[in-house]
């Protein structure tokens, strides 16, 4: 007869205790917003890691070769932040697991060379335009990730990233000499009203309807994560902690009033 209770008694706290389980492991597995990262997530920290050993090598040669004291300035100021953003792109890619390159790419060692052999007014127009333009391309990537990635950490890499390489691009225009003319323009997505008028334009599309776009956004939208958040996961171990305890007590009584 005891035996029997005894294991009833397990049958019902299996059956309570398994969903909670269940939801516990499930909230513990890593998800897109844990440690994993993405290519793109990958694809940033390379950009800036190599973006900040060319710039920092440029303006080791600002220092002698520069002939504007407000190109010297810059290249001062972008050489301590770029010093700093560099260690935290190697922080954030040792805890998830990225290999960094070690130097600059092709085209960054090419700038290098160039500049190597400039000295004096040639060297500061040079300097300040190659820099300036490639801060513009690392910005475009940096504030991608910043609104696209699910990984918190390269969340806020990104942030420091955006605000660092925005101050650079106003420090490097603040010394009067990045030609306007040369940097690319923006390339900026469409808006509704201009993919509206394109596909007026075109006579054999046809121009999708509001409801058509939101379905469409529906369809293609990112799964949400379903993972109970802490609170849900410690009210979980606390539930079963109480089953656990009244399990032992239910199974002293049955003992004792045998």
């Amino acid at each position: 007869m005891i035996a029997r209770v005894l294991v009833l008694l397990a049958t019902v706290v299996l059956a309570v205790m398994s969903p909670i389980t269940a939801a516990v492991a499930h909230a513990a597995a890593p998800g897109q917003g844990g440690s994993n990262a993405s290519q793109s997530d990958q694809d940033v920290l390379t950009m800036v890691m190599q973006s900040g050993m060319w710039e920092i090598a440029a303006g080791g040669m600002a220092r002698n070769q520069a002939s504007a004291a407000a190109v010297r300035t810059a290249a001062a100021t972008l050489v301590t932040d770029d010093t700093s953003l560099n260690q935290q792109a190697a922080q954030a890619a040792e805890k998830l697991g990225v290999q960094l390159p070690g130097q600059p790419d092709a085209d960054q060692q090419g700038w290098l060379s160039q500049l190597h052999d400039e000295a004096g007014a040639t060297f500061d127009h040079d300097y300040v335009n190659l820099v300036r333009q490639a801060n513009g391309k690392v910005f475009t990537a940096v504030a991608a990730a910043r609104a696209g990635t699910k990984n918190d950490l390269i969340k806020q890499f990104a942030q420091s990233a955006v605000d660092t390489v925005m101050k650079h691009m106003t420090v490097l225009e603040d010394t009067k000499l990045v030609d306007a003319n040369a940097l690319p323009d923006p390339a900026l997505p469409s808006t509704t009203d201009q993919q509206a008028q394109g596909g007026a334009a075109d006579p054999g599309g046809a121009t999708p309807t509001t409801a058509q776009v939101a379905q469409q956004s529906n369809t293609t939208a990112a799964p949400v994560d379903d993972r109970p958040g802490p609170a849900e996961v410690l009210v979980g171990v606390l539930l079963i902690g109480v089953l656990a305890w009244g399990t032992v007590m239910i199974i002293r009584r049955v003992v004792n009033s045998a």
